[in-house]
């Protein structure tokens, strides 16, 4: 596992000059590659990156817990387990490592036509579903998760069209022309959301433009209801808001994935569709980075499609109540096996603590983890700059600055850093 330490400098240049009161720019190509070095060092002492980032390792299975290489471990993206034939991608718990609230159950996705799960093409995991264009859809009965009033909720999903010629609904419940909602794609106005109730338009939100829309490119669509304001964007950026606190029409219809159930202008969806998400909570109220990983579920999500299995076959399948099969711990970067309720594969445990399948290198984790810039602790980052100041000046300053209460005899150093340094880092050391 290679590393990155001082490539990514935590410690700006302007903090530096700022901490050893320096206003001129004459020592700033210097004071930059003091800040690397510092910064290298301090990682590589602590054992890991400071600045977060995403990082993938793979470990040995046969046992309950595996252990990440760098801390604090913000998330885990993904787990896949070698189960003798395949990586089997494993259920996550939110995103902070807790298990989720189940207050209800998953919902059944039904197949009409031939929609079928391709593995040649898909945005995350491993496979995306595949539409016609013809007669192809997915279905889910009617139930109050499909129903928003004036409250705020978030659709979200990956597109990935053959062809933008032609008109198309990605998800939508429909009674009948005069009562409906749908998010798809108008040739003349682009991704569009739009409800009618009672043969009123209460919402129409459009990019008003065809611009910028590559087929055969997956594209992340999201439409955002927060108060009054409803945001509608393309792979994170905004391309049409719209002000009402017009109420989402109650729509006694199933919901429809790929098309919308209006007579002689269904609108079928020709393509691959991955990550189909629906969420009682406003994801987004401004421009944001588009997913780079699976969604995982939380408390306000009702619906989560993965999209994930074998190639042509169909078994789709919503996980936003599914048990997490692991959970972690942020603090220690512990991720262990998990199986529930009782609901979990109890192949995983005979005896004793549930374990990752007993293959070797058969555990694959996908993380993030360290400190997001502007959050990185205080006693970190001063530690660090000190140091810096230590190599800046020359021995005799540097042997003379102490930390209030440190004592200012001279002490041989350990691994480069002062005694009042060590201190510091070694309360973010990962030991091994």
């Amino acid at each position: 596992m290679s590393s990155n330490y001082g490539k990514y400098p935590y410690v700006t240049l302007a903090q530096i000059k700022n901490y050893l009161n320096i206003t001129s720019s004459n020592e700033d190509a210097r004071l930059s590659n003091l800040i690397s070095f510092a910064c290298g060092a301090v990682e590589n002492y602590i054992g890991h990156e400071v600045l977060s980032n995403s990082y993938s390792e793979v470990f040995d299975g046969g046992k309950s817990s595996v252990f990440v290489s760098r801390l604090p471990l913000q998330n885990v993206h993904s787990i896949s387990e070698y189960d003798g034939t395949a990586y089997r991608k494993l259920t996550n718990p939110q995103s902070d490592g807790s298990s989720v609230t189940r207050i209800d159950s998953n919902h059944t996705l039904t197949r009409s036509g031939g929609p079928v799960l391709k593995t040649r093409y898909k945005k995350f995991g491993d496979s995306s579903v595949f539409f016609d264009g013809s007669d192809d859809y997915i279905y889910l009965a009617d139930s109050n998760d499909w129903y928003f009033g004036d409250s705020d909720f978030t659709i979200d999903t990956q597109i990935r069209s053959n062809s933008y010629s032609a008109n198309a609904v990605f998800i939508s419940q429909s009674a009948d022309v005069n009562n409906l909602w749908s998010l798809g794609y108008d040739t003349t106005n682009g991704f569009t959301f739009r409800a009618v109730s009672g043969g009123t338009e209460v919402v129409n939100v459009t990019h008003a433009a065809s611009t910028g829309y590559s087929a055969n490119t997956f594209h992340h669509v999201e439409i955002v209801r927060s108060g009054s304001s409803w945001t509608l964007y393309r792979d994170g950026t905004s391309i049409g808001t719209q002000t009402t606190s017009n109420v989402m029409p109650d729509i006694s219809a199933q919901l429809e994935i790929a098309r919308q159930n209006v007579t002689s202008n269904y609108q079928y969806f020709n393509g691959f569709m991955d990550e189909t998400r629906i969420s009682h909570v406003a994801r987004h109220t401004t421009a944001f980075t588009a997913p780079s990983y699976q969604h995982a579920t939380d408390d306000n999500t009702v619906l989560l499609a993965h999209f994930d299995g074998d190639n042509d076959t169909s078994g789709f399948a919503d996980d936003h109540a599914s048990v997490e099969d692991f959970l972690f711990y942020p603090d220690t970067g512990e991720i262990t096996k998990n199986i529930g309720d009782g609901t979990g594969d109890f192949g995983l445990t005979l005896v004793g603590a549930a374990t990752f399948k007993n293959y070797p290198r058969g555990v694959r984790v996908t993380y993030k983890s360290g400190y997001d810039s502007g959050s990185i602790p205080q006693d970190l980052l001063m530690a660090t700059m000190d140091y810096a100041k230590m190599l800046h000046k020359d021995r005799q300053e540097s042997q003379g600055f102490t930390f209030q209460g440190e004592n200012v005899q001279d002490r041989a150093l350990s691994a480069n850093f002062p005694p009042h340094i060590r201190r510091i880092l070694d309360l973010y050391r990962v030991i091994y």
